[in-house]
């Protein structure tokens, strides 16, 4: 397989002494001091200036309440203390100073300002003396942790009613349970489960929309969401649509119509905040959503109504959050969690029986001490694993009764990189970058696959695994199929975990060899930082890709019929120096055209044709049998591009960029096509700002489409 052997163009030099973005954040600051200071203080002029440099050069990414993005880490509350609170002011000072990326850096004016605005927003009291500009001198404030608070700017109100639907009407009258069965078969009409079934393919059957018609599609009606960040994807049964949206906003809406039949939105607690989250699920006549504040509640499929809540433990570690979508198999809700950051102990898998509404079992991601693969973390105590997130939901196969998830990296990266000398003890760090097959009943770890050993780039391997059957060797193989940031697609055996082979799009210059029978990869030595050393500058180009990967959350779509795998990627590198300013660009041999899609032949492992563009993709692709595929772009475009060669055959602007994925479903008759739009995530905001494409800060909405006539 000469894929396998990764030649590396003299203008893709790797730049010596790089490390992965969020890898630096945490290098650099994760330690604080506790060296004798001055309580820090600061003038309200200073405050009020750093809110406007704040809401125009930070907000996009780390929210205008400051709660964060995904990996964007909170600035409020008991993250912000945790990290800042006992430390000296000029360590987050030098922070904001490398923020954001690819765009000009703050003065050091600009930087006092900010972070007297992110303290005032903090609970710490402004005075007559304002902090100074030198960032010597800020060494000598700490920042007072016994102070800090989560100041919103307003508290967070019910939106819609829990007493059931809006008006009575016969959608909901005529809803039927959605049965173990439907799930595994899901009916041609119906959306089901996130990628529509378990195999994750993201294709569907109907083929009332086609390559000859699909230029009379047009809009059939709109329905504004809550803005914020929102990534879901709609489910559609029995001509209801059930939407989940930022503020944890339950909608039942007619898919037909638009009309509004109920709606709900969970009241979240404490210190937690808004996340962006793939969806709901849907069993019997319960609609299964996961809040931001950790809960898994039943709504009442035909009326909205709470009709059970379950609280997900975490013995005490804060920071655990939701991003995925709960799968039902077998009558459980089975989902992973993501941590923000450093979570000690790392993160886990978690089955909820669906008839108690409690705790069936947990599988966590990082092996435990005394347990198999705990000793792969460099002799680390399980309070310093952390990492292991499950981003994305899993996939499901009947045949073997397994769901496959994918871990993500750790964020150990400087306690795994040092050699402990202990025999017998590797930095592996399992069960991270890992492809893991559990048994859906009890949890049970029956195999693994590592796709790359301790992950110190953040290139995780942590999206959609699908279930396809191919020809391998000459024999017919049901596999796992699954593809990192670096986009490097691998092949698993769905029964034994058994690796098959590797397909690299020709994306990165990270590893330079992958061996064809184990797919244990060749990392280019130049490509990670060495303990002590430090880049010179920004000349040299640098890692590719960058951080946000060649692919990320956009996922992939499969033609089971033309064996066709549609990947949506962006080609971009980073320069990323540790303590100082880290930079993203393009990849030179781009000429300004971030965006691409590849066909891949799965058959015959070849790239069939390739389009690219300037707008890198948005949302995750949809595929019909009748030859198209549907895609998103960062510039507002949604799109129907011809499977066999990319040409676009259709395409329309919207409010905001599609971030979401994609569905089609039929109601009496009529095929519709929908896709949401938000005000962006982590990866949207920084493509956006890459790219020099400028969307609305603010505004969400659903869009559908279908024939006319």
């Amino acid at each position: 397989m000469e894929k396998l052997m990764i030649k590396i163009d003299p203008i893709k030099n790797i730049c010596p002494d790089v490390v992965a973005l969020f890898f630096l954040f945490m290098v650099l600051f994760s330690s604080v001091t506790n060296a004798q200071s001055n309580l820090v203080t600061y003038s309200e002029n200073q405050a009020l200036a750093g809110e406007e440099i704040y809401e125009s050069r930070c907000a996009s990414c780390h929210g205008y309440n400051l709660e964060g993005y995904e990996l964007a880490p909170s600035l409020s509350g008991n993250f912000f203390s945790r990290r800042w609170g006992t430390g000296t002011a000029d360590k987050l000072a030098l922070n904001i100073r490398r923020m954001p990326p690819n765009a000009t850096s703050l003065s050091q004016t600009e930087v006092t300002d900010v972070l007297a605005y992110l303290l005032s927003r903090n609970g710490v009291e402004n005075s007559e003396t304002p902090l100074p500009i030198d960032f010597r001198a800020l060494a000598n404030y700490t920042i007072p942790a016994q102070k800090i608070v989560n100041r919103r700017f307003s508290p967070r109100t019910a939106s819609f009613s829990t007493n059931g639907p809006v008006t009575p009407v016969s959608r909901l009258n005529t809803l039927s349970p959605v049965t173990d069965e439907m799930l595994l078969n899901p009916p041609a009409d119906d959306w089901l489960i996130w990628r529509r079934t378990h195999a994750n393919l993201g294709h569907s059957p109907l083929n009332q929309i086609s390559t000859s018609n699909v230029d009379d599609l047009s809009l059939s009606w709109t329905w504004s969401l809550p803005t914020g960040a929102n990534m879901m994807t709609p489910i559609v049964h029995d001509g209801v649509m059930f939407t989940l949206s930022s503020e944890d906003v339950v909608q039942a809406i007619d898919a037909a119509t638009g009309d509004l039949l109920w709606g709900y939105q969970h009241e979240i607690s404490g210190e937690y905040v808004s996340e962006s989250k793939k969806g709901v699920a849907i069993y019997e006549d319960k609609i299964i959503v996961g809040t931001s504040d950790l809960k898994l509640i039943a709504l009442e499929a035909k009326t909205g109504r709470l009709a059970w809540e379950h609280r997900i433990e975490t013995y005490g570690e804060l920071d655990h959050k939701f991003k995925s979508a709960p799968m039902v198999v077998n009558g459980k809700a089975i989902f992973g969690v993501v941590g923000q950051l450093a979570v000690a102990g790392g993160n886990f898998i978690i089955a909820i029986d669906l008839k108690s509404g409690q705790e069936a079992w947990r599988f966590y991601t990082i092996a435990r001490p005394g347990e198999f693969g705990g000793d792969s973390w460099n002799g680390l105590d399980l309070k310093e694993r952390t990492g292991g997130s499950v981003w994305t939901p899993g996939s499901y196969d009947p045949e073997t009764n397994l769901v496959y998830f994918g871990p993500a990296p750790s964020y150990d990266t400087v306690a795994m990189r040092k050699s402990n000398n202990i025999p017998g003890m590797t930095s592996d760090a399992l069960y991270t970058n890992a492809t893991v097959a559990l048994d859906a009943d009890t949890g049970e770890l029956v195999w693994h696959y590592q796709h790359v050993k301790n992950d110190l780039l953040d290139l995780d391997w942590a999206f959609e695994r699908q279930i396809i059957n191919l020809p391998v060797n000459g024999e017919i193989r049901k596999v796992i199929l699954t593809g990192g940031k670096a986009a490097i697609f691998e092949a698993m055996d769905a029964s034994t975990g058994e690796y098959l082979f590797s397909i690299d799009m020709d994306m990165q210059n990270v590893f330079s060899e992958i061996d064809p029978r184990t797919g244990e990869k060749t990392m280019f030595p130049e490509a990670v930082l060495k303990p002590g050393e430090e880049t010179p500058g920004l000349a040299k180009i640098g890692v590719c890709p960058d951080a946000l990967g060649a692919r990320n959350m956009q996922t992939t779509s499969y033609n089971p019929i033309t064996k066709m795998l549609y990947i949506p990627m962006q080609d971009t590198c980073i320069n990323n120096l540790t303590g100082k300013r880290w930079q993203k660009y393009p990849n030179p041999e781009q000429d300004g055209l971030w965006g691409l899609v590849k066909a891949v032949n799965l058959e015959t492992k070849e790239v069939v044709w390739t389009t690219r563009q300037v707008a890198p993709p948005a949302s995750g692709h949809l595929t019909t049998d009748t030859g198209l595929l549907f895609r998103g772009n960062i510039d507002r475009t949604f799109e129907a591009v011809d499977q066999s060669d990319g040409r676009v055959l259709w395409s329309q602007r919207l409010d905001n960029a599609p971030t979401s994925y994609p569905i089609t479903y039929q109601v009496d008759d009529r095929q519709y096509v929908a896709v949401a739009t938000n005000s962006g995530s982590y990866f949207a905001n920084g493509m956006e700002r890459t790219s020099g494409i400028t969307n609305s800060p603010t505004g969400a909405s659903l869009w559908v489409f279908s024939i006319s006539n």
